[in-house]
């Protein structure tokens, strides 16, 4: 009996252990900030994944390309049973024969063989720039997808703090009709006000949901928590302070623009090995030959012998199939320099966007400030106005709305201006794990 009540008494101890633990143990603790987002998204999204293997297999492409100039050399045996069925006997007579050898090819004049060895290496060049452009992208992806649930989860406490205020502003109706100073009509106002708010709420519960399970598809993971912004994050204008020099380092830079530019010179190439086809072609021939057997006849003795020669290969008649294939390159070509313009001109308008996103975005958050000042002064005069039966419930509920609308239009405006800067550097091809972790400096957890 004393064991079972020492054994309760350390169980309540234990237990209240726990308790001051996990209360001592902030949950903040467990946020998770960008740049975790980002590391944990690199070994978990499936989309960057399927990029590094891409990338594994074009840096194979050079070495493919420069197998084109080496010798082809190859070895061969093969073994016959010869039986006469006519044939005088003195000369002929039933045997197995055998051969094997050695044979050395290499080219000395091929312009297509040339041309398709370029082409090896620029393609494993293109596969280098579309990796560079998957990283970024990554990185694009991982920051939209974390200041979307940032955003939700922010806006939904802010809707909370709203509906409190409102709450309050409901009881205070309650009391003021209840005593006589004031009406059924403001009661009604201001529940009609906390039921909207009630429906919002809802809504972006669901919206912050969806949010989450964007970002957990990314990083593996659901997070506990996020981190969020400072409040004096810093509102840098665009440097260089110029559209059109974004629009030249893009020109330079950016590694999706160069994939199409090297595709422009891959077909450049492809053009040139086909027109080459009509050239002749001019191989070195070696070999080394051991066999017992010469013209079906066998011989009393093994015979190896070596073999050196040039082979030339004129085309004289294909069937027009060389002809049609220069056609096809050259429709390839246009086609291809068309579509590097059509990329080039969709960087610069997604550029141009982005760019001005983040200088009106600093115009617009100081206006918001200014804004969000304004309608606190004028909430609490209302609230003053109230006091003294110069305003109604329903003004200050106005005046709240006003107050907690311009609070939303504020984060959201912080939120895409971020998202404008980081736009700006991926469209101009500069983006980078370093650009990580300077936004990650601007977080703090909870």
């Amino acid at each position: 009996m004393h064991n079972r009540r020492k054994l309760r008494r350390h169980s309540k101890l234990i237990i209240l252990l726990i308790l001051l633990l996990q209360t001592a143990i902030p949950p903040s603790l467990s946020a998770m900030d960008l740049m975790e987002a980002y590391t944990r998204a690199k070994k978990s999204d499936p989309l960057f994944g399927s990029s590094v293997y891409e990338h594994e297999a074009a840096k194979t492409l050079s070495k493919q390309g420069r197998s084109l100039l080496f010798p082809l050399i190859q070895a061969s045996g093969s073994t016959s049973r010869y039986e006469f069925d006519v044939a005088p006997s003195v000369a002929y007579q039933d045997f197995t024969g055998f051969q094997s050898g050695i044979t050395l090819k290499q080219s000395i004049f091929d312009l297509s063989r040339f041309y398709q060895y370029r082409q090896y290496n620029i393609r494993e060049t293109i596969g280098d720039v579309k990796f560079a452009s998957a990283e970024q992208d990554l990185i694009l992806r991982v920051a939209e997808a974390y200041f979307n649930a940032l955003a939700a989860s922010d806006l939904l406490k802010l809707i909370d703090t709203e509906k409190k205020a409102v709450s309050e502003q409901l009881e205070r109706a309650k009391r003021m009709f209840q005593i006589g100073a004031g009406t059924i009509t403001d009661v009604h106002d201001a529940e009609a006000r906390y039921d909207s708010i009630l429906s919002k709420e809802v809504e972006n519960k669901y919206n912050l949901e969806i949010k989450i399970q964007a970002l957990k598809r990314l990083v593996g993971m659901e997070p506990d928590g996020l981190s969020f912004f400072k409040e004096d994050i810093p509102l840098k204008a665009p440097e260089p302070d110029s559209r059109e020099a974004w629009i030249e380092i893009a020109k330079k830079q950016n590694p999706l623009l160069k994939s199409y530019a090297y595709n422009v010179d891959n077909d450049k190439d492809e053009l040139k090995k086909n027109k080459a086809q009509h050239l002749p072609t001019v191989d070195l021939i070696a070999g080394y030959t051991w066999t017992n057997t010469v013209s079906g006849l066998v011989k009393s003795e093994n015979i190896a012998y070596k073999s050196v020669g040039l082979q030339v290969s004129i085309p004289i008649f294909t069937g027009g199939y060389i002809s049609a294939k220069v056609k096809e390159a050259q429709a390839k070509l246009e086609q291809t320099k068309k579509t590097y313009e059509d990329a080039l001109s969709d960087d610069i308008q997604k550029l141009t966007e982005a760019f001005l996103g983040v200088k009106g975005g600093i115009a617009k958050i100081n206006s918001l400030l200014t804004a969000v000042r304004s309608a606190s002064t004028s909430l609490d005069s209302n609230k003053k106005g109230l006091i003294a039966g110069l305003r109604t419930i329903v003004d200050v509920l106005n005046a709240d709305r006003d107050l907690y609308d311009v609070r939303g239009k504020l984060l959201q405006a912080r939120y895409d201006y971020i998202m404008s800067m980081v736009k700006l550097k991926f469209q101009a091809g500069t983006l980078s794990e370093e650009d990580v972790h300077m936004i990650n400096q601007w977080l703090q957890t909870r």
